[in-house]
């Protein structure tokens, strides 16, 4: 642009006026030109920037509403473990309890026992039953000779029930040949929970919900 008009100057002082508007005409479409050249540029620029900035915010749109689903996720998380924790808590000391019951432990054992030596008939050695180590000395013996009388009147023989007071919690275990049958505490409590999971889940998911 200097470098024309330079030679407008030039032009004007060697030929004259006319030569002068003529290349003044010529100056100025150039620098209409060259203004539009940069309009167009700048036009350009902003438009990139614009969409870079709305591409930008929908990543920032996404990513947060990803970050929220996962917050959410782990919220619900958090909060099935907490109820699953505090049912565990409840159902502790109410299945403790009953398994603690002279009348009801001994009337438990009498039937797992007999639906698993009907399965286990073709064992021919002792019944062996652990008890909780709380279980005084005669009630385990109470419990040996229930177990003997029920086992004598269903299966129709004799068989040795050796009762231990082995476990920490309330309860029995008892061994047959594929493994032991574990029915404490422990093992109730967590079934109860695994039973009412589901209901537990539904519960959240309504909460969650409304």
């Amino acid at each position: 642009m200097t470098q024309s008009i330079e030679s407008f100057i030039s032009t004007l002082q060697a030929e004259g006026v006319e030569a002068g508007q003529v290349a003044g005409e010529k100056i100025r479409a150039e620098a209409e030109q060259h203004a539009q050249e940069l309009f167009e540029q700048a036009t350009r620029r902003a438009e990139q920037i614009v969409n870079d900035a709305r591409a930008e915010a929908d990543r920032i749109h996404a990513r947060t509403e990803s970050e929220l689903r996962l917050a959410a996720r782990d919220m619900l998380l958090r909060l099935q473990q907490a109820l699953g924790a505090a049912l565990r808590a409840v159902l502790f000391p109410a299945v403790q309890e009953t398994l603690d019951d002279p009348q009801f432990l001994a009337q438990l054992i009498r039937d797992v026992v007999l639906r698993y030596a009907e399965q286990d008939a073709a064992g021919t050695g002792s019944i062996g039953i652990s008890v909780s180590q709380q279980v005084p000395e005669e009630q385990r013996q109470r419990l040996t000779r229930q177990v003997l009388e029920a086992f004598s009147a269903q299966a129709g023989t004799a068989q040795a029930v050796e009762l231990r007071g082995e476990l920490a919690s309330a309860g029995f275990e008892y061994t047959v040949r594929d493994g032991t049958v574990e029915v404490t505490t422990d093992s109730v409590v967590e079934a109860l929970a695994e039973l009412l999971a589901p209901d537990v889940h539904k519960l959240v998911a309504e909460a969650a919900g409304s």
